[in-house]
């Protein structure tokens, strides 16, 4: 009967978030995801020495996955609707082992309904199992903890606790910040239970200390490709919006509210209430210590802090909604919880609706563009002689709109390619290279028909016309999709 609670708030949270995650688009970073994992493991290990070598464990497993099952869009993002159902059931877990089984209940399933949770549960990116790898981490700390001072084997929960501690920086290197943060966590326990069980402070600085020596090359090498971050904002006035809104509550700014609410009433109740205490000292550093740290290096050194990077810390911030719940009187309890799930469903809604549209990964649309493409081609009589161009993809300079066939190659089955020179995966980049724009006219050989593919930003339409009026084709159609112009080009 114990395992019945976890097992059904994990399956709960598992479907919100599998259901529709077949909807949306596939984007630029799930693309990376793809065109990586897809590739050899020769191929993999050329990628990884230039550019994202971050995700090199991730791409490994993914590499697995989809020799076992296949690539769709689907099986792309089911991993992590996985890690969520099995996290949001590991957090019950550590719900009732600080507290009671009826605190962990009502934290499993107001992780499930998180924004950022629900987000993340239909991304194919690490995000998830890095949630999953912290939650598991903090869980075998405090058992780590707890055999030691009964003095029961605890050397072999220090190692587990540092394998998995190990494996989560090799996932996504900034959970380095978990075990950091555990130090706080270790230090408040001390103080709660008033030495009456003994905090093994040096068994925690040994693991932790061959952890950080492990992940010292990873750091070191990823260190390198720091270009591929550039993106990210400098600390600013934005940063506070980022964490109080967008870190877990993601464009959610009433689920933001409820949120803060229900965490500043937890750490008033702490001040009265002891046994509210053991939870806030998990939930607390997990939360803040990745948060604080990743923001101050990016003061001193270059951008570091992203509201996703810091998503393994969803499950604390779930523990931090239910914790005030614990000074309810018992009698109240079962109410006030139901209120709060309600609340927090009823807020959170409308951003699983939104996430699940086709365009709510960076209104890209490419699974529209694809089913466009593979329509028409229906309709013809010769597409053996058919061939695709393929211009820029908006936002993303170093990729063109050929990722929309990486990730939807069924729509592009037989048309040529006459601009490719290496394929993603023969190159050692994360993108392929090819011909420019104005050399089509001459690549494009014998074909009747001519796609092209480009971002309406930039707008290379007039560039591949040009290209192809010396030989012979005049543009019959266009269509607009969200952020790509398809055109079709036919000769005479």
């Amino acid at each position: 009967m114990r395992l019945l609670g976890p097992v059904l708030v994990g399956l709960a949270a598992f479907l919100v978030a599998v259901i529709g995650s077949w909807v949306p688009s596939v984007w630029y970073d799930e693309a990376a995801t793809v065109t990586s994992a897809t590739r050899s493991w020769a191929a993999l290990g050329r990628e990884v020495q230039q550019v994202d070598l971050v995700h090199a464990t991730y791409y490994s497993l993914m590499h697995v996955w989809f020799g076992l099952v296949g690539y769709t869009p689907f099986t792309l993002r089911l991993p992590s609707a996985i890690a969520v159902g099995v996290t949001a059931a590991l957090v019950v877990i550590l719900g009732r082992r600080l507290e009671d089984a009826r605190l962990g209940i009502t934290a499993g399933l107001l992780f499930a309904v998180l924004p950022r949770v629900t987000w993340m549960g239909a991304e194919g990116r690490s995000f998830a199992t890095g949630a999953l790898l912290a939650t598991l981490s903090t869980l075998l700390l405090l058992a780590a903890v707890d055999r030691t001072a009964a003095k029961r084997a605890g050397w072999i929960w220090w190692v587990v606790y540092g394998a998995v501690s190990l494996l989560g920086c090799a996932v996504f290197l900034y959970l380095i910040l978990v075990p950091i943060g555990h130090f706080l966590t270790l230090l408040a326990l001390r103080r709660i239970r008033h030495e009456t069980s003994p905090i093994p402070l040096a068994a925690w600085v040994v693991t932790t200390a061959v952890v950080l020596i492990g992940a010292v090359p990873l750091a070191v090498l990823s260190s390198a490709q720091s270009a591929q971050i550039s993106w990210i904002q400098h600390i600013s006035i934005h940063t506070v919006e980022e964490f109080l809104v967008t870190q877990f509550s993601y464009e959610n700014t009433g689920f933001a509210v409820l949120l803060w609410v229900l965490a500043g009433c937890g750490l008033v109740a702490a001040l009265r209430v002891e046994r509210l205490r053991p939870v806030l000292a998990v939930a607390v550093p997990w939360v803040y210590v990745p948060t604080i740290a990743l923001i101050a290096a990016s003061v001193v050194t270059h951008p570091l802090y992203s509201p996703r990077y810091v998503a393994f810390a969803a499950p604390a911030a779930a523990l931090l909604m239910a914790a005030p719940l614990a000074a309810v009187p018992t009698r109240w309890f079962r109410p006030a919880a139901i209120v709060v799930v309600l609340l927090a469903v009823g807020l959170s809604a409308p951003s699983w609706a939104a996430q699940r549209t086709v365009t709510a990964k960076d209104d890209s649309a490419w699974n529209q563009v694809a089913a466009l493409i593979q329509r028409q081609r229906l309709g013809e009589s010769d597409i053996a002689r058919d061939a695709v161009l393929f211009g820029p993809v908006q936002r993303h300079p170093k990729a063109t709109s050929r990722i929309i066939a990486e990730t939807y190659p069924a729509a592009f089955a037989g048309l040529d390619d006459p601009l490719l020179i290496t394929p993603a995966g023969a190159g050692d980049g994360l993108w392929e290279t090819q011909q420019p724009l104005r050399d089509a006219g001459r690549a494009v050989g014998g074909a009747t028909t001519v796609w092209l593919v480009t971002a309406t930003k930039p707008d290379d339409r007039a560039t591949a016309t040009a290209a192809l009026r010396p030989a012979g084709f005049h543009q019959t159609q266009q269509w607009k999709i969200a952020r790509t112009w398809v055109v079709r080009y036919d000769r005479g």
